[in-house]
């Protein structure tokens, strides 16, 4: 999906003619928000006798630096979800759900390739990577969503084992209100590494992790230095 919209986009410019790499170097900053999750991830025994999924949605906000070719961004995230976690054993099947949620701090690099459509509105790809430090994770009742697994399998894993590093495509645009202040909207699909929690417990079991992946939708508004 990712890949259809920055074709989109490049392909609008062309149509609309005059279209140029924007080359002249700018360095700006801005905050916003943004919705999405991960909505996938888990992990799944051998044979299947074990399954754990544990998506998630919802939103935050951020700031970032931009520097033409680059976009550095900072933020806080979260969202909640449904916890599920289905077992067969002897031909007996069982199904446990619960809700979630998680809290992450954001850390976001990502390349970008300006093309100016005309002197207002500029369109570009991004590709590029955003750790998330997951800083809490909690079940329905507000404790938290680790203590149970800790004490199932004698382990002591915190909410920092669910951090993960993703891998994220996507394209966006910036509107200029005035010759300093400007709107972008930004969209990125991606792919994450699984997390110390999923490589254990598929470990464990002898099984694998479930693919994490997510898009989230940003708006922001920014404030050229120069």
């Amino acid at each position: 999906m990712a890949k259809k919209v920055c074709s989109m986009l490049v392909l609008a410019a062309l149509a609309a003619g005059g279209v140029s790499a924007k080359t002249d170097f700018g360095v700006s900053a801005g905050v916003g928000g943004l919705i999405g999750g991960d909505f996938g991830g888990g992990f799944e025994s051998s044979g299947g006798t074990m399954k754990v999924e544990m998506p998630y949605f919802g939103g935050g906000g951020f700031a970032f630096l931009d520097v033409t070719y680059a976009e550095l961004s900072f933020g806080i995230s979260g969202g909640g979800g449904k916890l599920k976690m289905t077992a067969k054993y002897s031909g007996l099947s069982g199904t446990y759900e619960a809700d979630w949620s998680i809290t992450n701090l954001n850390i976001g690099l990502l390349g970008k390739y300006p093309i100016a459509i005309n002197e207002r509105f500029t369109v570009f790809p991004l590709l590029g990577i955003d750790f998330l430090a997951a800083l809490s994770a909690k079940d329905e009742d507000g404790n938290d969503l680790l203590d149970g697994l800790n004490a199932l399998g004698g382990s002591d894993y915190k909410a920092g084992d669910l951090s993960a590093l993703w891998f994220k495509l996507g394209g966006g645009a910036d509107f200029s209100i005035t010759e300093k202040f400007y709107a972008r909207l930004g969209l990125l699909y991606g792919l994450r590494l699984p997390n110390k929690v999923e490589k254990d417990m598929a470990d464990d079991y002898d099984g694998e992790t479930l693919l994490g992946h997510g898009l989230n939708v940003k708006l922001a508004v920014g404030y050229r230095f120069f």
